[in-house]
């Protein structure tokens, strides 16, 4: 029965998605895209100076040297997902050859998670609008779940450095932007997986519960149901 169940909703899901395919691909684009930008603006306010740099990394390159040269598939996979594609960000000359104040790293692993949040988030927007037999308050419930699932993996998806934190393109980097002390962020660094996986189940129970099956003759707590009228000898009552 439960496998029963969740294959109706699943199949609820892609009934949303199918027909509004194009909307769907836009959106997970759009907020991919829209997420490294607004790390990028971050990271201009906080120090008032522009990107002055840019390095393209040669990602399949070193993808292939990490196999050939890694004997161990467990070893292997966290050194690609370590691997750089794009680098922007400020370098200062005043230290002879210039140091790297900050940057955003573009790392194609965490690319890769933030489409699956994008898509998983798309797919709770267009579940929302749609009328579902959910009352108007689950549906701000499921609404908050997905928004508090979406920030933890956001925010775990970072990936900015910084020279006051070694330089390591971490997400506790953006904490400590915002005044964290930098040992507490450290501190608190072996948490991300964590949270990232909370934001995940977050955004997948969200996304089961907005696709429940509708229920022939049910309707939304929040709208009325008119109820028919029923006649008698005194008549008619409603």
């Amino acid at each position: 029965m439960m496998a029963l169940a969740l294959g109706s909703r699943l199949a609820t899901v892609l009934g949303t998605i199918r027909p509004r395919i194009g909307l769907w691909g836009a959106l997970t684009l759009a907020f991919t895209v829209g997420y490294y930008l607004l790390l990028m603006a971050s990271l201009v306010l906080r120090f008032g100076t522009l990107p002055n740099y840019a390095t393209l990394y040669n990602w399949p390159g070193s993808v292939w040297t990490i196999i050939r040269s890694t004997p161990s598939v467990r070893d292997m996979l966290p050194i690609i997902a370590e691997e750089y594609l794009l680098e922007f960000g400020y370098m200062n000359y005043d230290y002879g050859l210039g140091i790297s104040e900050w940057a955003l790293n573009i790392i194609p692993f965490k690319v890769f998670l933030m489409l699956i949040l994008s898509g998983l988030l798309a797919a709770n927007l267009l579940l929302l609008r749609t009328k579902s037999s959910c009352s108007s308050r689950a549906r701000l419930r499921a609404g908050a779940a997905t928004g508090l699932g979406a920030g933890f993996v956001a925010i775990t998806s970072a990936t900015m450095s910084w020279v006051v934190c070694c330089a390591t393109p971490t997400w506790i980097v953006g904490l400590s932007m915002l005044g964290l002390g930098v040992s507490t962020a450290f501190w608190i660094e072996p948490l991300g997986p964590w949270l990232t996986s909370t934001g995940y189940l977050l955004l997948v129970v969200s996304l089961m519960f907005l696709a429940k099956p509708f229920v022939a003759g049910s309707a939304p707590a929040s709208e009325g149901v008119s109820t028919p009228e029923i006649s008698s000898r005194e008549g008619a009552h409603a």
